[in-house]
């Protein structure tokens, strides 16, 4: 009986311990939820701005697409090149900038950045000033200070004490390069020295950093000065927020009539240019002995138009050099051959 007694403790021991073992090969029970994942629940909420890549994974059940064993067939030869480099003019000015108008862009410059004398360049800037301070229509007196300009000086004719409009005298600036309309300008409405003093703030409020101007005219100075790189700046600022001094320097000549307060005028553009190469409408031209041949020049050809800025040109020059500048602008942007004149 012992013996059948401790047989059976046996069985139910083993037992037991089977039981044991397979209770502890359950899965755990989930463990409480970490208060410190809460405050990201938002995060993990949200939508999921990242691109869906389900779109390039590929399906468990599809058919790998076959794999192309045939060789491609050669590919043709290439032609051989048909364009060459445009070269670049030969200058003899001191300075030179060419800027595409359509875009600002400036596409050539040679030592464009180095102050030199500006001459009647400088006229540009009068020309802006006098706008924005009187517009056109403001009436202004001659003053008798005309009679100081050296006796060489490009003028428009005035006499002191005449009165002419702002429009009037800005043609003589632009057609006559008259010192004598710059200097009326320039006295206008206010003191010669306030009016330089805008001009120099018309530079610097338009970035130039190699412009500084004395006098309205152009006439050589110490401390006049400007760069080919400058002016072109000027220039394009001109030719986009002055239509008005646009079209006054495109007019080839004029006939101002006699007033009750000014004699007639005959003005002529002094800018060969305008007459000699297609397309020109402007801009300005300058010269003194010490700042030599200075021109900026606007022109227009198939649908393109280009802006080059010339300083320093030798005697007699400019009107030569000029035109090599503005062929080589307009060949690159690719437009026809210069039309005939």
């Amino acid at each position: 009986m012992s013996s059948s007694f401790s047989r059976l403790l046996i069985l139910f021991l083993a037992i037991g311990a089977l039981a044991s073992t397979v209770g502890s090969a359950a899965p755990p029970q989930p463990a409480a939820a970490d208060n410190r994942l809460v405050s990201s629940a938002t995060v993990v909420d949200a939508p999921d701005r990242r691109p869906d890549r389900s779109q390039f994974r590929a399906s468990p059940t599809s058919t790998p697409a076959p794999v192309a064993t045939s060789t491609p067939p050669p590919a043709p030869p290439r032609p051989a090149a048909t364009l060459h480099p445009i070269p670049v003019p030969a200058i003899d000015a001191q300075e030179v900038a060419l800027v595409n108008l359509d875009t600002g862009r400036f596409l050539w410059q040679r030592n464009a950045r180095t102050a030199w004398a500006p001459a009647s360049l400088t006229k540009i800037f009068t020309a802006m000033v006098a706008s924005d301070l009187m517009g056109m229509n403001t009436m202004v007196t001659v003053p008798a200070s005309i009679s100081q300009l050296p006796p060489d000086s490009t003028v428009m004719g005035l006499t002191a004490g005449e009165r002419l409009s702002v429009r009037e005298l800005l043609y003589g600036v632009f057609l006559d390069s008259g010192n004598d309309a710059a200097e009326t300008l320039a006295s206008g409405v206010t003191s010669r020295s306030t009016f330089i003093a805008d001009m120099n703030l018309r530079a610097t409020r338009l970035g130039l950093r190699t412009t500084h101007f004395v006098n309205p005219t152009g006439l050589d100075a110490a401390d006049h000065y400007s760069s080919a790189d400058d002016l072109a700046v000027a220039a394009l600022y001109l030719e986009s927020h002055y239509p008005g001094l646009v079209a006054i320097a495109a007019t080839p000549a004029i006939a101002i009539p006699a007033t009750a307060t000014h004699k007639a005028f005959a003005l002529v553009n002094i800018d060969k240019l305008l007459h000699t190469y297609p397309g020109t409408y402007g801009l300005k031209t300058g010269w003194t002995d010490a700042a030599l041949g200075c021109l900026i020049s606007t022109s227009s050809r198939g649908g393109h138009r280009v802006l080059a800025v010339l300083l320093g040109a030798p005697a007699g020059t400019a009107y030569d050099q000029m035109p090599k500048v503005l062929d080589y602008g307009f060949e690159l942007l690719g437009v026809l051959p210069r039309p005939a004149g």
